[in-house]
């Protein structure tokens, strides 16, 4: 499966390049960890694990680690693997009730489904077996949890990804942001963007987020020490939002 076959070598360039360091370091927002962490399951799967894998280094904070995979309450990275599940759970369900791929692959997508991409690619296997079907649903589900579990492992390596605690409130910048945006945790990752890229050179903030940190560019700018601001959309070539 083709998901399945780039995903050790990604993993495996990710802890390497670091070794190595690079020119431009990265402070990582929690799209871009969620990303990563969920791969082909995940909006900004495909961008996130592109600045990921970059020889760049990654840094990010522990409130951003926290939003993502909590501080004992599991964070959105809990909440988003409970719809996985269901949702794979619901293939199941739908094909002994003798769905066959074509149907389940309908519903998944009207649905909006996470787990689509997924789905998609092993439908050809249905298509070769359709009486493994099942058999191969539950293998893929397992080779996903499997791929997470190790992609976990990889966020948490100090030398791929460095995290930073803040203590410092930065009141002034605070008050500039809150002005304009209106989203408090996303003022808090800015501050804490600000505090690493105060002390480690040509800081480089990647996110997903384009309403409340790309649309205010110029004011980040103006108010912190990061070099540059970069959107996941920009990355792979895709169109600001308009």
């Amino acid at each position: 499966m083709s998901i399945w076959r780039c995903a050790s070598p990604a993993i495996s360039r990710a802890a390497s390049l670091r070794q190595g360091g690079g020119s431009l370091p990265y402070f990582l927002d929690s799209n871009v960890l969620i990303g990563y962490y969920f791969h082909v399951a995940d909006t900004w799967g495909a961008e996130a694990a592109d600045v990921f894998d970059d020889p760049e280094p990654n840094h990010s904070s522990t409130g951003v680690w926290v939003e993502c995979f909590g501080d004992g309450t599991g964070g959105r990275c809990r909440t988003i693997q409970h719809v996985i599940v269901r949702e794979f759970r619901r293939a199941v369900a739908h094909l002994k009730r003798d769905g066959s791929a074509e149907s389940l692959l309908a519903e998944a997508e009207a649905r909006g489904w996470r787990t689509v991409p997924l789905l998609l690619d092993v439908a050809g296997l249905f298509r070769e077996q359709p009486g493994a079907a099942l058999k191969t649903l539950l293998a893929v589900k397992e080779q996903y949890e499997a791929l997470c579990r190790r992609r976990r492992s990889v966020l948490e390596d100090q030398k791929v990804l460095a995290l930073h605690a803040r203590t410092e409130p930065y009141r002034e910048i605070w008050a500039r942001f809150s002005a304009v945006i209106d989203d408090y945790d996303d003022c808090e990752v800015l501050l804490d963007a600000h505090h690493v890229a105060a002390a480690i050179d040509g800081m480089v903030l990647y996110t997903g987020d384009y309403r409340h940190i790309i649309a205010n560019r110029d004011l980040i700018l103006s108010a912190t020490s990061l070099h540059d601001v970069r959107f996941l959309g920009e990355r792979t070539g895709g169109l600001l939002p308009t």
